[in-house]
């Protein structure tokens, strides 16, 4: 089925506007970028991008949330979850570093992507929202931030290691680790407590 002519000139707009605006904040914030100057980048009049956005931070918002929204589910689309997890942080890194330079350009001081944010609703749904407690809250803390220093780390390196790797390493840093940690967290304070084995093997 051929798609429709106006379909696809709105897509081309649509991505014409956002790789000028991407371009754009390699070297300013999306406060001191001006829809005037925007359009001339992206060779679209002001008529068309007030027909799909009220304003430059629209524009910026909708790119956040694709992004964030893929990262999500690429990293939820697993049905074994955590017993699976080499392959949810592969599939996840393999579109972080298919988007390497607008996720780059969007962790800048430039942009607003939170990104800590988009892996604590991922570690919130791979661990199991219904569990509660102090710790498991520390635990998810933990994590987010840690990955969102490791995925800013790699992706800087020019000659970074592959999403493979990098999801090889995290995947054995989370199985010895936190994992217990995450496991226990729902548990009452006399709850058992790891085994000396157990905390003998774990990092974390």
């Amino acid at each position: 089925m051929t798609e429709p002519r106006e379909d696809r000139r709105t897509r081309m707009s649509r991505r014409l506007l956002q790789n000028a605006l991407i371009e754009m904040m390699k070297t300013k914030s999306i406060h001191e970028i001006s829809i005037k100057r925007l359009c001339e980048i992206a060779d679209v009049n002001r008529s068309t991008f007030y027909r799909y956005y009220g304003s430059q931070y629209d524009l910026h918002r909708e790119i956040v949330d694709r992004v964030s929204g893929e990262i999500v589910a690429r990293a939820t689309r697993h049905p074994d979850g955590l017993l699976n997890l080499r392959a949810v942080l592969t599939d996840t890194l393999e579109y972080i570093e298919q988007e390497r330079e607008l996720i780059l350009v969007l962790l800048s001081s430039n942009g607003t992507l939170n990104i800590g944010e988009t892996f604590t609703e991922i570690v919130n749904r791979l661990t199991g929202e219904e569990q509660q407690g102090e710790l498991r809250m520390y635990c998810i803390q933990f994590l987010s931030a840690g990955l969102t220093n490791i995925v800013w780390t790699w992706l800087q390196k020019e000659d970074h290691r592959s999403p493979q790797e990098v999801a090889g390493m995290l995947s054995e840093l989370f199985r010895h680790g936190v994992r217990r940690a995450i496991l226990f967290a729902g548990r009452p304070d006399t709850a058992e407590k790891p085994s000396k084995q157990e905390r003998s093997e774990s990092v974390c």
